[in-house]
């Protein structure tokens, strides 16, 4: 598995003016991520936002945009999903390549948690 990348670069966003009804074309970059979640990653809410999606759930990261990386979509055990600030989440377990595997990172491999 691949790890997962999400590119700084800029990208066009093209809109029509409601006064002049001129087509305009504005240069966007994504802000920087403030966070270390990534895709398949387990998450618990900080917060509640409604009785579906309570504070001290353990729910997993379903998607994150890389036009704006601090807002993530998360799904729930019944397969709901919905998106919250990255500070609403506290990250409990790496499931995600990242890309830097380590020989002597514990959580990734398997021989140092052998008993």
């Amino acid at each position: 598995m691949e790890a997962i990348r999400f590119p700084g670069k800029p990208y066009i966003v093209t809109y029509r003016d409601f006064h002049t009804n001129e087509l305009i074309r504005i240069k966007r970059r994504p802000p920087a991520a403030n966070h270390a979640m990534l895709p398949t990653d387990k998450v618990e809410l900080k917060v509640t936002k409604n009785d579906d999606w309570r504070e001290g759930d353990t729910d997993t990261i379903k998607h994150i945009s890389y036009r704006n990386p601090n807002i993530l979509q998360i799904e729930n055990e019944d397969g709901l999903t919905t998106f919250m600030r990255s500070d609403e989440l506290e990250l409990k377990e790496k499931v995600a390549d990242r890309g830097d595997s380590h020989f002597d990172d514990y959580g990734r491999n398997r021989y140092l948690t052998w008993p």
